[in-house]
């Protein structure tokens, strides 16, 4: 059985006793170690909401997030994975606690499911990430470097995500995924909340599971990685300051300092400072992501012209800069704009009481604290390296092979919770697309509108009444499931409601798929 405990809730500041009611908030974390670039616990985790014995509707995720008063979502830091569910309803909090555990641990796919999922959805999802300049150019940085204090990157490449292979997903599923390596943490005014939800989730661990007739024996190799979720609100992951597009070359030298992550409040503090101070050298940034030694990278991208002498210079110059600064060890605290309030609050605690071997809690901040900054920057963990810019590459989706979706399966959520599913409880937009939104608006004759391979559709007033039941239909999905596009939703936008996609290879087909669509349910 998993380990579950309860975390007397602590009220975010923007509700108040009289005005609102302090959801439920789970989170599921995952021991999810990192040790090369292969993405496959990225697909992992896609993977855990696509369906399941208990839940086995493709569409279930979407329909839930859509139509119920709750949010469920996934995102996965530097060695751990984290699933979350946030509701003021209780029952329908547990059945959602049951949905995510129950894709957690099932590891009975279609090949189809695979395939949409790899080549569809993540190959769009990390291709719309690398299009950023400033993300791909840190990218090129973390490929060459072969220190063994490197980084192992969390989300995977576009152009290596072929290389997961079927029995690689269940192989790590099986290895990451079970109860001893799973832990829930539940918070909400009730007390008696985790004897809930330990009594939901025996339920359906102890009811019967289907093999998937497709499924694959798992192969005896795992390949082993982390994830770092993406998000459709933001439009660059890594330091969008850190390079300019105007100024980059094939190739450039990078030195990088690691020091222990207790330095990173401090060090972004006088980041801009120093970056204005060496711009005309180059460029300084901090890479504040933790690495699996607990460490975070400074790094400095020397101009393309400057010789070894003038590095060496620089590195000197910079080194003296930084250890005359109040730089001093503090707690680190968990932060994820992506994720909700009490959700981080969730993770934090996590860190702080069942992470020991992590470097995320404030007791080992005294460990580094008789340690200055100077002595990281000065020890053999400096080093220069040569790396490459990536050449822009347009890898499309293969989505040759079609999952294997029955469509009369229903949402099972959406269903058991009808009362409660409601057009209110749409999301909002995401904000990649508010520009094309508002184009729309101003144009409601024209109520496509595309940019790159994302499109917004206007929903008409009239049509309203008729979105709980389109939404609620796997057919209306299958771009998603079947990997034709990173996102698929309907969404509020300045109380107006869209139809939307991002990264969607039938761009040219989907102006008339919306409006098909829209009218087949009058």
């Amino acid at each position: 059985m998993i380990s579950i405990r309860y975390v007397p809730s602590i009220p975010p500041p923007d509700i108040n006793a009289g005005n609102a009611e302090s959801p439920l908030t789970g989170v599921f974390a995952v021991n999810t170690p990192a040790h090369d670039h292969s993405g496959v616990s990225h697909l992992a985790e896609h993977m855990c909401f696509r369906g399941s014995a208990h839940f086995p509707a493709d569409h279930e995720l979407f329909v839930a997030n859509a139509l119920l008063p709750l949010s469920i979502n996934a995102s996965t830091h530097a060695g751990y994975t984290y699933f979350y569910v946030q509701c003021t309803n209780k029952a329908l909090f547990i059945s959602a606690i049951q949905f995510i555990y129950s894709g957690m641990v099932n590891t009975h796919y279609s090949n189809g499911q695979f395939e949409a999922e790899r080549s569809g959805v993540l190959v769009s999802e990390l291709s719309l990430l690398e299009s950023n300049t400033d993300y791909a150019n840190n990218i090129a940085i973390r490929r060459n470097d072969t220190s063994p204090m490197a980084y192992k990157h969390a989300g995977g490449f576009s152009d290596l995500m072929q290389n997961i292979e079927f029995n690689d997903v269940i192989d790590y599923k099986r290895k990451w995924y079970k109860t001893n390596n799973i832990t829930l943490l539940v918070s909400g005014k009730d007390c008696g909340l985790a004897n809930v939800c330990r009594q939901a989730i025996a339920e359906v661990t102890d009811r019967p599971c289907g093999n998937s007739p497709q499924a694959k024996t798992a192969s005896t190799n795992a390949t082993l990685t982390e994830v770092q979720s993406s998000n459709l609100n933001t439009n660059t992951i890594i330091n969008p300051s850190a390079f300019s597009a105007h100024n980059e070359t094939s190739e450039r030298y990078v030195s990088t300092w690691w020091v222990p992550e207790h330095f990173t409040n401090d060090l972004l503090t006088f980041e801009p400072q120093i970056h204005t101070n060496f711009n005309q050298l180059g460029r300084f940034y901090i890479d504040c992501e933790v690495n699996h030694k607990g460490m975070i990278a400074i790094r400095f991208v020397h101009n393309a012209n400057a010789n070894h002498q003038m590095r060496v210079h620089t590195n000197e110059n910079l080194q003296s800069v930084l250890t005359r600064l109040t730089i001093k060890p503090k707690p680190s605290l968990f932060k994820d704009s992506k994720l909700p309030g009490g959700v981080q609050r969730l993770v934090m605690y996590y860190l702080q009481n069942n992470a020991p071997h992590h470097s995320r809690y404030p007791a080992s901040a005294s460990a580094v604290g008789a340690r200055s900054l100077a002595y990281y920057l000065a020890s053999p963990q400096k080093s220069s390296t040569i790396f490459h810019l990536n050449k822009e590459t347009n890898i499309s989706p293969n989505t040759s092979s079609t999952p294997d979706v029955n469509e009369r399966t229903s949402a099972t959520l959406a269903s058991n919770f009808s009362s409660l599913t409601s057009l209110d409880n749409l999301p909002p937009l995401p904000r990649l697309l508010h520009k094309l939104a508002a184009l729309a608006l101003q144009d409601l004759e024209q109520k496509f509108k595309h940019a790159d391979k994302h499109w917004v559709y206007y929903v008409d007033k009239p049509f309203h009444c008729h979105l709980k039941t389109m939404i609620t239909e796997a057919s209306f999905w299958r771009p998603r499931t079947n990997g034709d596009c990173y996102a698929l939703g309907v969404a509020r936008f300045n109380e107006h409601v869209f139809i939307y996609a991002a990264q969607d290879s039938q761009l040219s087909t989907r102006a008339c798929w919306c409006k098909s669509t829209l009218t087949s349910h009058t």
